[in-house]
């Protein structure tokens, strides 16, 4: 779910290997009510669920039963509708928050095509993204997070390709981005692309730098061959985008061709 909203049923989800169970309590906070609620409905149905463990005051019922009892009942909700997606946007005046709703992400399966994002969004905000996607090079944006797929970050190009009105009288817009400008976002709130750098000779073994499967390194201060002084020796690119995927596939290729040749011998 969007950040700020949460399925009832995400409650119903085991909190720890090998519980299975919910109490009372637990079942109110689900279905947002109160205990004594809950209390109720098992006293008036003949068909609540009979506890599995637990005590006379404390019982326990098993967690996918009450599940099965509360969406029969009512009681609780599936969302339906999918949620927005949440868009950051770097911007001359700072970084600008956006939610298209009904989001569809197409992503491309090589670097030299191009990403897709669309969703319905309001006047005003499509006319925020046309302001911020504006000029040669686009917006750059910080932080991408569509349900079903990993955040996104993308440095730079983000521009809008297309705005509609629908027949039901939404506004449509779709935004685009090179493929290979893609990336994985950082695990902190506020985004931004994880990027490293690809040595252009093959570090050696003074290098003390984070190393990827692509063969890129975040280099640390400490290496004796980067140090703080990385850019002239690194080309850097998103980690986690497709460029990564296949610079990772190479080394892959190349090592098994290498085994190969030297099992041959």
């Amino acid at each position: 779910m969007a950040a700020g909203r949460r399925s009832p049923l995400a409650g119903l989800a085991p909190i720890a290997p090998g519980r299975d169970v919910v109490l009372l309590a637990e079942v109110a906070r689900i279905a947002r009510v109160g205990r004594a609620a809950v209390v109720n409905w098992r006293q008036r149905h003949a068909d609540f669920p009979d506890p599995v463990g637990g005590t006379d005051v404390h019982p326990e019922f098993d967690r996918h039963a009450m599940a099965a009892w509360l969406l029969d009942h009512d009681k609780i909700d599936i969302p339906s509708q999918t949620p927005p997606a949440m868009m950051l946007l770097d911007g001359d005046e700072g970084p600008t928050r956006l939610r298209p709703d009904g989001p569809l992400l197409l992503l491309a399966d090589n670097a030299e095509e191009e990403d897709q994002l669309s969703g319905g969004t309001t006047d005003a905000d499509a006319d925020a993204l046309a302001e911020l996607t504006a000029g040669t090079f686009g917006a750059s944006l910080r932080r991408l997070t569509v349900p079903g797929a990993v955040p996104l970050a993308v440095p730079g190009e983000v521009r809008v390709i297309d705005r509609f009105r629908t027949g039901s009288g939404g506004l449509k817009v779709t935004l685009a981005w090179p493929a290979a400008l893609r990336g994985a976002a950082s695990d902190w709130q506020a985004g931004g692309v994880v990027r490293h750098g690809l040595a252009y000779a093959g570090p050696g073994k003074a290098c003390a730098c984070q190393r990827h499967d692509c063969g890129g390194v975040v280099p640390v201060n400490w290496c004796q061959e980067h140090g703080t002084s990385v850019e002239p020796v690194l080309e850097w690119h998103p980690g986690g985008g497709i460029r990564c995927a296949d610079l990772a596939r190479r080394r892959t290729n190349t090592a098994a061709a290498a085994a190969a040749v030297s099992g041959g011998s």
